[in-house]
């Protein structure tokens, strides 16, 4: 593909930009990164400017930032209502929907709060005591929202539960095992409180997160206990008291069959435990599970399916089970589907490293005359096999050095050059169809790394901890075909501190950088190397790291004492125009050595890179 066939078109659908969950990233005619709310759009270079200039000398002043954006929290929350409302109408479903926020996802107060600002009537969902004071706290003034209280339970936990409730709040408790049953009728009344029954899938769904599923879950009430529950709730005289049952798959479930088959699951239980005396029992919890598109290549209506499929699965299961039975009321604690587009990091670049000798130095003779008859036959060659094998050979020879630094410099030199040729020839006759092995894909490995003022392990833990792949895009130079590719890496003494994946999204065929390295690929493929405009340009600029607002505030380390970041929000006001405004800057040294248990320091800066 020559140059003047690259179009801003082909970026986006490189980046996945302006479609499904990074809707909100488009790219101008200049090749900037935009963010895009509503009908109002703004660059990455405008934001960074703007930043820099009001608050460059602020304390806690960092050229790398967190960027906050509500906006985006209530855009999620409107459309999952949206989503339910359109496909209990399609199905002329005559149960109601309701939505909880379970605040272990991200409990940060500007996280929580844009919640609670966007619908009076969404709830939120507590997993610990901590988190039932959280919550106490920004619903002191608004009771009627429904708060459920799951996770492990202690006599302590219950009696902050039932003082809750004494003060006026719309609270149900979770039963999850027959000892907090015990618990729970011993100390809660049985006029005042409202449970939850929380039941094992005994099914098996796809992905990371499966195992939250199925007989070995860690969480619910496994078949025998169940029966046992609702015996010892019948002779406490709870019987009235439990109005809902809860059952979760798992977070990330992309495949909506999945969903289809657990809301069937759960229906039948449904009708069972109202058999067994449990009518009171009118609400399924399909607890989280609803997915972000971290990759942009789902369906784009990937909430509607998801809608779609839970009311599907009820109603199937009801047709099933002979068809008489009103339709029970849908609840969901989606967390991630809400909150991941909320935030996104934006990483200035402090330098660019090659891991390569610049090319086109002189070497001697004899490694010339190698490199030249390498090349040559790698010209010649026919297929893609007889390439990687010229490759191998050539390697077997080259890959190690144990002579003098001379003799190191001259084969770096020399495995650059013939390397960056065996791209040119594997793209000049690879097939659409290429495998990107571990060989192929250590021809096609970035030869520059990005060096970003942060650290992977406070950004964007999840990387490590789970692989988990997060969208990441230069801020500009997006109308042009990629240069090359470069690898993330940030300031941490710490190998695994680097994010460097990237997915390819599936085209039909191959597009090269221009230095050819892949794009895309005939069908999805995570690879290595973030795709970079102009490499000269990179150094000084930023990359954005999207759909972080999920989980990486809350599950954050400080890695080498680097802390938080700076906080900045971003809004569009009324009037139409954007207001952006610095939260906070960056976590203090001396804060973090507090945290490590050394007192007695003043130090009012941050420990990251100063401009």
């Amino acid at each position: 593909m020559s140059t003047d066939q690259w179009t801003i078109e082909r970026s986006k659908l490189v980046y996945g930009l302006d479609r499904n969950d990074l809707h909100f990233l488009d790219i101008d005619d200049e090749g900037n990164l935009l963010l895009r709310i509503g009908d109002h759009t703004i660059s990455f270079k405008e934001i960074t400017d703007l930043v820099r200039e009001q608050n460059g000398s602020s304390t806690g002043y960092t050229s790398s930032f967190t960027l906050r954006m509500p906006q985006l929290i209530t855009y999620q929350m409107m459309k999952l209502k949206a989503s339910f409302a359109r496909a209990m109408k399609e199905a002329d479903y005559q149960g109601e929907f309701s939505a909880v926020y379970p605040v272990k996802v991200n409990q940060r107060y500007d996280c929580v709060m844009p919640v609670l600002a966007s619908d009076s009537n969404y709830g939120l969902e507590a997993g610990t005591k901590a988190e039932l004071f959280l919550i106490k706290s920004v619903t002191e003034k608004e009771k009627h929202r429904l708060i459920i209280c799951n996770g492990a339970k202690d006599p302590e936990y219950l009696k902050s539960i039932q003082q809750c409730v004494e003060e006026g709040y719309n609270l149900t408790v979770s039963i999850e095992s027959f000892h907090e049953a015990e618990m729970i009728v011993e100390l809660l009344d049985p006029e005042k409180s409202a449970i939850v029954l929380r039941i094992k899938p005994y099914l098996m769904v796809r992905g990371h997160w499966s195992h939250s599923a199925g007989r070995d879950s860690k969480f619910g009430l496994s078949i025998h206990d169940l029966y046992d529950v609702i015996e010892l709730l019948k002779e406490k005289g709870f019987t009235k008291s439990v109005t809902t049952i809860l059952g979760h798959v798992g977070s990330q479930i992309t495949a909506m069959d999945d969903f289809h088959k657990f809301a069937k699951f759960m229906v039948r239980v449904y009708h069972e435990v109202r058999k067994l005396g449990l009518t009171e029992v009118r609400t399924i919890d399909f607890g989280g599970g609803l997915p972000i598109d971290y990759t942009s290549s789902h369906p784009p209506d990937l909430m509607n399916q998801y809608a779609d499929a839970l009311v599907a699965g009820i109603l199937d299961g009801i047709e099933e089970m002979g068809g008489e039975m009103k339709h029970p009321n849908i609840l969901t604690e989606s967390g991630r589907g809400i909150t991941a587009l909320g935030s996104a990091v934006v990483v200035k670049i402090l330098e660019v490293r090659s891991v390569f000798p610049s090319p086109y130095q002189e070497i001697s003779e004899k490694r010339d005359n190698e490199r030249d008859e390498c090349i040559a036959n790698m010209r010649k060659a026919t297929s893609v096999a007889e390439l990687l094998e010229l490759w191998s050979e050539f390697h077997a020879l080259h890959g190690t050095s144990n002579g003098s630094m001379r003799d190191l410099f001259e084969n770096e030199l020399l495995i650059g050059d013939v390397r960056s040729e065996l791209r040119r020839q594997l793209a000049r006759i690879a097939t659409p169809g290429i495998r990107p092995e571990k060989l192929v894909e250590s021809i096609w490995h970035p030869d520059h790394l990005a060096i970003g003022n942060f650290s992977v392990f406070n950004a964007a833990c999840d990387y490590v901890l789970v692989n988990q792949h997060f969208p990441i895009v230069p801020i500009q130079d997006l109308h042009v075909r990629p240069e090359t590719t470069v690898r993330l890496v940030d300031i941490t003494c710490d190998s695994d501190g680097e994010l460097s994946q990237f997915h390819r999204k599936g085209a039909g065929e191959i597009w090269w950088s221009r230095d050819y390295r892949p794009l895309t690929m005939r069908t999805d493929d995570m690879g290595q190397g973030i795709p970079v405009g102009y490499l000269k340009n990179i150094q000084g600029s930023y990359f954005v790291i999207g759909l972080t607002g999920a989980y990486q505030d809350v599950i954050e380390a400080d890695h080498n004492l680097l802390g938080d970041l700076p906080d900045v929000e971003i809004v569009v006001t009324e009037e139409g125009d954007w207001k952006i405004t610095w939260t906070a800057g960056a976590q203090k040294m001396e804060d973090l050595l507090a945290d490590a248990g050394y007192e007695g320091f003043d130090i009012d800066e941050d420990p990251y890179m100063a401009d």
